[in-house]
């Protein structure tokens, strides 16, 4: 399949790192900054681990730019959706892997960034809807 050859090669591929700040909590997040980076996201890895995670800059932010699938994911996440101030304007918990491309998360309004966590990390902190979040 298409998808994991490209995991394939980008495994090979030191994505950039970032440290997202929330409260005195720290991530230490891969950016997905390509379009193949955002393509392949974290399909095809057996897990994240704690503490880590995935951020997806939106060159044009938007509701449909801004959709996660979850096809081919092996675990479940936790997703933030964030304006360009770093507010988070969307969530949802324990999105479910699939096998389907129309299996698909969106944000309710735009966003600027996408950050992608362990599942159960937004209950853990107690992340709502317009706190912010630090990075870059």
């Amino acid at each position: 399949m298409l998808g994991r050859a490209i995991y394939e090669f980008l495994k090979k591929k030191p994505y950039k790192t970032t440290t997202i700040t929330y409260k005195r909590n720290r991530f230490r997040v891969e950016v997905a900054d390509t379009f193949l980076k955002k393509m392949v996201g974290l399909m095809y890895r057996e897990k994240m681990g704690r503490e880590k995670g995935m951020l997806f800059p939106i060159a044009e932010p938007g509701v449909l730019a801004s959709t996660i699938t979850m096809m081919n994911m092996k675990f479940s996440i936790d997703i933030l959706w964030l304006d360009e101030r770093k507010r988070v304007v969307d969530i949802v918990e324990r999105a479910q892997p699939s096998s389907s491309l129309f299996d698909s998360y969106k944000p309710r309004k735009a966003a600027k960034y996408v950050l992608e966590l362990d599942a159960g990390a937004i209950k853990k902190l107690e992340i709502k809807r317009g706190d912010k979040i630090s990075f870059g």
